[in-house]
């Protein structure tokens, strides 16, 4: 069994993701690409994001590989998404989606918006 590869990390902690699992869905209109990137932090759990012929603009926290979306606490604030470095910059560009560049996460936005849930 060939051993699958991903540039996506584990949002909150950046380790490297084990069990990973990618799904090719299949193409879209334009023959773009579409695949499932799934990722278990042995810490943080399962992650998972969308790639269509672009570096994905979020990653989720999931149950399991195709699974339900999940919150995750980080720093007492309840998250359900992390947005990409991508998902800040014009989607015009032709990039490579599969370079790390763009699939980390974007913390200053985080900080900035108030896209987490402060549990009181």
């Amino acid at each position: 069994m060939q051993v699958q590869r991903t540039p996506m990390r584990c949002p909150i902690c950046d380790r490297e993701l084990v069990d990973v699992r990618i799904r090719n869905i299949g193409t879209v209109t334009a023959n773009l690409l579409w695949q499932m990137h799934a990722g278990r932090c042995t810490e943080h759990g399962w992650f998972q994001a969308e790639v269509i012929s672009k570096p994905p603009r979020e990653i989720f926290p999931v149950n399991r590989p195709g699974g339900v979306v999940r919150r995750v606490e980080v720093d007492g604030r309840e998250y359900f998404s992390f947005p990409t470095v991508w998902n800040a910059m014009d989607p015009r560009q032709d990039v490579d989606p599969f370079d790390p560049r763009y699939w980390e996460v974007d913390w200053d936005r985080i900080r900035g918006a108030s896209i987490g849930v402060t549990r009181g």
